[in-house]
C-alpha cells in the first residue's frame, strides 16, 4: 500500500494520508482502532520496557492519524480512549504506566499542531467549514427519508435519493452516500432491516459491556465505540478492511458472552430490543413532526414500485425510464416543475413499470423503455383520456394508434435517432434535445 495516490485528497495543499485505502477517513478509522490496541498493550505490559515500546509504536500511529486530517477519526479515537482509560484506570495508577499514555497523547497533539490538523479541528463549526455544514444539511433529512420510504430506498441509492428528492434545488453537491454509514443504511433498508441494524449495533455494544464486567477487559467495547463513532461521521463501515480490527477485538467478547449466565443473555437481548424500538420510534416522530414547510410530500410504496409526489392520491402517472429522464436524480426536475404555477397543487405518481400503475388511471405518460410494449399494453386502462409517450423507441407505432386512441401524443427530441423525419399529427419534436428531454415534467404533466 502507498501513502499517496495520483488522486490524493489534499487539505490546504497538504496531502491527507490514506495508506492505500480509497478515503483518508477510512484510514483514520483503522489507525484509531490500532492506536487503542497499542495503548491497551502499553498499559497492560508486565515489563516497563515493553510498555515504552508499545507507547513508541502508539506515538507513530498517532502521527499517522493526525496526517489523515480526519476529524471523525480523531473523535472516534477519543470516544474509544475514554472507555479504555476508564476500564484500565486501576492499572494506570500502578507504577508509572500512566507515563506511556501521556507520551502517546503528547505525540498526537504535537503531530496535530505540526501538520496543521489542529487548525482544521479548531475551524469545525458549520459556518466556518462547508464539510460540516453539508453533513448537517443531509442528516436533518434522514428521519423524513425513512418515513417516506418504509421499504427503503434500495441498496446504494441513498445519495441519489437525497439529491433527487430532498436536496435544495439551489445546491448541487454530489453524494454517493449520506456521509454516515448508520444513516445511509437506515435510509436504504426497510423497517425490518432498520430494526435489525440498530439491534445488531446495540447487541455488539452490550456484549462488549459483558466482557468488561466479567473479565475487566474494556478493549472490545472501546474499539466498537470507536467504530460506531467513526461510522457516524463518514461512510467508513462499508469497507471490510475497516472492520478487521473490530472483528478481531470482538472475538474474545463473544466467547465471554456465551459463557455467561442465561440471565445475562436475556438481559442484554431484551434491553437491546427495547432500546432499538425506542430509537426507531424517535426517528418516526422526527420524520413526521419535523418536516420543512416547503418540502414536497413524497411517499414510496413498500415494494418500491410506486412513488407519489404531492398530497393525496396521484392524478397524473408516468412510467419511468431514468436514463431518458436525467439519471437517478431525475426527481429534481419534477420538484422544480411542482413549484411552478402550472405544476403546483397536484399529485404525481411515478411507477417502476406499467404493472404498478393503478387500473383507473386517466392521465398517463410513458417514458423511454416503458413504451416498448406498444399501444396494446394500454388495454387494461379503460378510463384513459390522455396518454403522452416520451422518447419511444418506435414512435410510428404510437402515432398509428391515434386512429383508435386520438388522445395519444408522442414527444421526441430533435436529435434523437428514432425521431420521425416527417411531421405527423400528434407528434411534437422538441428542439435541441435528443433522447433526454430536459423539460420532461411539463411534457408529461403540463396542461
Amino acid at each position: 500500500m502507498t501513502l499517496f495516490a495520483a488522486d490524493a485528497v489534499l487539505y490546504q495543499g497538504v496531502t491527507r494520508w490514506a495508506f492505500g485505502l480509497d478515503n483518508p477517513n477510512k484510514a483514520a478509522a483503522v489507525l484509531a482502532f490500532l492506536l487503542l490496541v497499542l495503548l491497551a498493550l502499553a498499559v497492560r505490559a508486565r515489563r516497563e520496557w515493553a510498555g515504552w515500546c508499545w507507547s513508541a509504536l502508539a506515538a507513530a500511529v498517532g502521527y499517522g492519524l493526525a496526517h489523515t486530517f480526519s476529524r471523525g477519526g480523531l473523535t472516534a479515537f477519543l470516544a474509544g480512549a475514554f472507555i479504555l482509560l476508564i476500564g484500565l484506570r486501576k492499572k494506570l495508577c500502578a507504577g508509572r504506566r500512566w507515563l506511556s499514555v501521556v507520551l502517546a497523547a503528547c505525540a498526537l497533539m504535537g503531530a496535530a499542531a505540526w501538520t496543521g490538523f489542529a487548525g482544521r479541528v479548531a475551524n469545525s463549526s458549520p459556518a466556518a467549514d462547508a464539510s460540516v455544514g453539508n453533513r448537517l444539511a443531509i442528516w436533518r433529512n434522514v428521519p423524513q427519508m425513512m418515513v417516506d420510504a418504509p421499504g427503503g430506498w434500495g441498496h446504494g441509492a441513498a445519495g441519489d435519493a437525497f439529491m433527487g428528492w430532498y436536496q435544495p434545488l439551489d445546491r448541487h453537491e454530489r453524494y454517493r452516500t449520506l456521509v454516515n454509514s448508520h444513516f445511509t443504511w437506515l435510509v436504504e433498508f426497510g423497517w425490518i432491516g432498520r430494526f435489525m441494524l440498530v439491534w445488531a449495533w446495540l447487541l455488539v455494544l452490550g456484549i462488549g459491556i459483558v466482557r468488561w464486567r466479567e473479565r475487566g477487559d474494556p478493549l472490545p467495547l472501546a474499539v466498537w465505540i470507536c467504530f460506531a463513532t467513526a461510522a457516524f461521521f463518514s461512510s467508513v463501515a462499508e469497507d471490510w478492511v475497516v472492520a478487521v480490527i473490530p472483528a478481531m477485538a470482538f472475538a474474545p467478547a463473544v466467547w465471554t458472552f456465551f459463557k455467561a449466565k442465561a440471565g445475562t443473555w436475556c438481559l442484554v437481548a431484551l434491553s437491546t430490543l427495547l432500546v432499538s424500538g425506542l430509537i426507531l420510534s424517535g426517528f418516526v416522530v422526527l420524520g413526521v413532526a419535523c418536516r420543512t414547510a416547503d418540502a414536497v410530500p413524497i411517499s414510496q410504496s413498500v415494494d418500491c414500485a410506486r412513488l407519489t409526489v404531492g398530497r393525496g392520491g396521484a392524478t397524473d402517472w408516468i412510467v419511468c425510464d431514468t436514463e431518458k429522464m436525467g439519471g437517478a436524480t431525475y426527481g429534481r426536475l419534477l420538484r422544480a416543475f411542482a413549484r411552478t404555477p402550472e405544476g403546483r397543487e397536484r399529485t404525481y405518481g411515478l411507477a417502476r413499470d406499467l404493472a404498478a400503475v393503478p387500473p383507473d388511471v386517466r392521465r398517463l405518460a410513458l417514458c423511454g423503455r416503458a413504451a416498448d410494449a406498444g399501444p396494446g399494453a394500454l388495454t387494461r386502462f379503460a378510463g384513459l383520456v390522455d396518454v403522452r409517450v416520451l422518447s419511444p423507441k418506435r414512435p410510428a407505432d404510437w402515432l398509428a394508434a391515434r386512429r383508435e386512441k386520438p388522445f395519444v401524443r408522442v414527444f421526441c427530441g430533435e436529435f434523437a435517432p428514432t425521431c420521425p423525419a416527417e411531421d405527423a399529427e400528434g407528434l411534437t419534436v422538441v428542439p435541441g434535445a435528443a433522447d433526454f428531454l430536459p423539460n420532461w415534467p411539463r411534457l408529461a404533466f403540463g396542461r
